[in-house]
């Protein structure tokens, strides 16, 4: 096993500042309500990222299947906290599958921060340069200031381009996981896995997953940080219902012809718009609060706190918009040019962020379904 002293290093700084105080008691992967009973999980995540098992680490997805509960944490007799170290092994791990992986090692600096909100604030500035928008007079109406056409666009070239680094982390990542460097024991049915890849029992472990992942059924088995089942729920739901509201406005404006998305606070669109706003801004304020007010699940590190500000700020200031519309106020056409920086910024950079996890940990569900690693109930 080849140990790598600077991944001990890296993971530390990520969060596992606690990882040395392990001591091997195994009393984490006993209370782990996700943990197999074979070869469970963190006992030997902790060892390994102790010894620096780097490429054991990266291509480890039990990684993948703590949620971060921290009924570990809470339970350590040495106070290791155990969730926080694998929380830090997963931000370890999307920055070495992320494309470009020297692009995701600069954004999960702090000293990336120049870079994460400087690029965003630089392309909205080059924009009102070439077009000049005006700030109109008269009823506010923000397509009138920046089309709608111009926004959509945008959107789909940021869409594109994270859909290819998507696409390429998430194959490294499966790659990884099935590589004989990721084995921790052997699989009754070795042969069997070795084609499940491209089987049929792959599409059915898939689905089974992404049914997980939208239930959140292993998150509502968290004990000690309840919260985050709730807060997490939350947040997921609140970007599917926002994005089945924006399909809503393209379909307005390119199916049915209108003009402008200036809808009434009664229209099912402009409802579904506001409830996903609503799960974004009490969702992530929950989990900055629950941060804040709760050591047991550990304050967090710069990496999770960016990505939390960024989706509080993306709902804030939709909703902002919406209120200050309303009220007939010029700030509006401001607070919208603000919300589409935090928007650009939160999707041009998800497959640096927590959001990759949506992606990452649906590919270890699959992987444990299809090799009959879960938890016994």
């Amino acid at each position: 096993m080849e140990v790598n002293v600077e991944f001990v290093r890296d993971v530390v700084e990520f969060g596992g500042k606690t990882l040395k105080k392990c001591y091997q008691c195994a009393t984490c992967s006993v209370i782990c309500p996700q943990s197999p009973d074979e070869h469970p999980f963190p006992r030997k995540e902790m060892i390994w990222a102790q010894w620096g098992a780097k490429e054991k680490l990266l291509r480890d997805a039990d990684v993948w299947l703590c949620h971060q509960c921290n009924d570990c944490s809470e339970y350590c007799p040495r106070g290791a906290k155990p969730g926080e170290v694998l929380g830090a092994i997963r931000a370890k791990v999307i920055q070495e599958f992320a494309f470009p992986s020297f692009f995701a090692k600069l954004l999960m600096k702090p000293s990336g921060i120049v870079v994460y909100f400087g690029l965003p604030i630089l392309l909205t500035l080059l924009y009102l340069a070439l077009f000049n928008p005006q700030i109109p007079e008269g009823e506010i109406v923000v397509g009138n200031f920046i089309p709608h056409l111009h926004v959509e666009l945008a959107g789909f070239a940021v869409g594109a381009w994270v859909l290819l680094v998507t696409a390429i982390g998430a194959f490294r990542f499966w790659t990884a996981i099935n590589s004989d460097v990721s084995k921790v024991y052997e699989y009754e049915l070795k042969d069997e896995f070795r084609v499940i890849r491209a089987s049929p029992r792959f599409i059915e472990c898939l689905f089974w997953a992404v049914i997980d992942v939208l239930r959140h059924s292993r998150f509502s088995e968290c004990g000690t940080s309840k919260y985050r089942y709730y807060a997490h729920f939350m947040i997921f739901w609140g970007f599917v219902v926002l994005g089945v509201a924006t399909l809503g406005d393209i379909i307005y404006l390119y199916a049915l012809g209108v003009e402008e998305l200036a809808l009434p606070v009664t229209d099912p669109v402009k409802l579904l718009g506001n409830l996903g706003a609503a799960l974004l801004v009490i969702g992530s304020g929950w989990a900055i609060v629950a941060r804040f007010s709760d050591e047991r699940i550990g304050y967090g590190t710069y990496f999770d706190w960016l990505f939390l500000a960024t989706i509080f700020g993306v709902g804030l200031t939709g909703i902002a918009v919406e209120v200050l519309r309303y009220a007939g106020s010029v700030a509006t056409y401001f607070a919208y040019l603000v919300h589409l920086v935090l928007v650009f910024t939160l999707l041009a950079y998800a497959p640096y962020s927590k959001f990759a996890h949506l992606i990452y940990r649906t590919l270890a569900y699959t992987w444990a379904k299809s090799t009959g690693r879960e938890p016994s109930k």
